[in-house]
């Protein structure tokens, strides 16, 4: 299944066409000034405000289904094209981010962890006055699908896959997968790596547990050179205003450790048998950053590069950083309730 995955991508020479800005979020909300953990935030007026400048700035905003149809060659992506993803799944995604995706008619993504439907967010270490959001229940994920909101899978019980072994990293992708088909009665066929940790064989089993997409924390407008289970995103920080917000939808230069992703990619798509060694992508999103840069992978503590890049073997990489375009129509976002 893996060599049939890396079979669907779209040559490079197809990219000009296929640029696609995928926004990453986290928690959207009221928070109080902050200089540590920023690209976890994102202040609900400000969202609002990035949300308006999407929708009356000549952007389209994609559903995941026609983002990858675009990416992969089966039809053009149009200009300005976006994708909005929300990791974790947080509660507070229904008060203050779903009522604003409403109102213009937008689509999006929010990454489910199986495990941790219906708790508190206790997986990052305990810091004075880091608060525990709540995260959706089963009864909200599942009242998400019918407002015409995509889920995906963010593991079983977050953990860093490139940590764990290969039966661990399996068990994490198989496991989350079949818990949330059975709590939406649907195939979900859709991945975000928690805390963007994965490496190549990550991303081989996650094509075995029969993944079509996977979300990274490399930074970077996705083209088609990109396979589809290393699909780099841009970050949305707390400290991004309506100036740093449209900075980054118009930044698609890539990020070096993109850059060797890509280049690992096409020598797979080439020649299978050309890669032997074993990439390894850590990037938690939850490293301090100062006031004066929000983007975790400029901060200068997060060299990408751990060893050298080898033709042969693809690339050694430690990162520690934290169409019909709007066709989705959604409904009154109130009627989403809690189980």
């Amino acid at each position: 299944m893996a060599d049939s995955i890396f079979s669907t991508r779209t040559s490079p020479s197809n990219d000009a066409g296929t640029r696609l800005s995928i926004l990453m979020y986290h928690q959207v909300g009221c928070f109080k000034a902050m200089r540590a953990h920023r690209a976890n935030y994102c202040d609900a007026g400000r969202f609002a405000r990035q949300m308006a400048m999407l929708a009356y700035g000549g952007f389209n905003v994609m559903t995941l289904e026609q983002a990858l149809a675009g990416l992969r060659g089966a039809r053009p992506l149009p200009p300005r094209a976006v994708l909005l993803t929300f990791d974790d799944a947080y509660a507070g995604f229904l008060e203050h981010a779903l009522p604003v995706l409403s109102r213009h008619r937008f689509p999006a993504v929010v990454y489910a962890i199986s495990d941790w439907l219906g708790q508190r967010m206790r997986w990052a270490e305990p810091a004075p006055g880091r608060a525990e959001p709540a995260l959706m229940s089963a009864g909200q994920l599942r009242g998400l699908r019918e407002v015409g909101i995509s889920v995906g899978s963010h593991g079983v019980s977050h953990r860093k896959l490139a940590e764990l072994t290969p039966k661990e990293q399996a068990l994490e992708l198989t496991q989350s997968r079949a818990a949330l088909e059975d709590l939406l009665g649907e195939p979900v066929q859709d991945l975000c790596y928690p805390f963007g940790s994965f490496s190549q064989e990550t991303v081989r089993l996650a094509a075995d547990a029969g993944y079509r997409s996977a979300m990274t924390c490399l930074r970077g407008a996705a083209s088609g050179s990109d396979h589809p289970l290393v699909l780099p995103r841009k970050a949305i920080s707390f400290g991004d205003n309506l100036l740093g917000f449209a900075w980054k939808l118009a930044k698609h230069r890539p990020k070096p450790a993109l850059e060797e992703w890509r280049r690992w990619s096409r020598q797979r798509s080439s020649d299978p048998a050309a890669v032997s060694g074993r990439a390894s992508v850590s990037a938690p999103v939850d490293v301090p950053v100062s006031a004066s840069d929000n983007d975790p992978c400029s901060n200068p503590i997060c060299d990408p590069f751990s060893a050298p890049v080898s033709a042969a073997t693809g690339p050694s990489v430690t990162a520690k950083v934290g169409i019909e375009p709007k066709v989705a129509v959604l409904p009154d976002p109130l009627s989403v309730q809690a189980s």
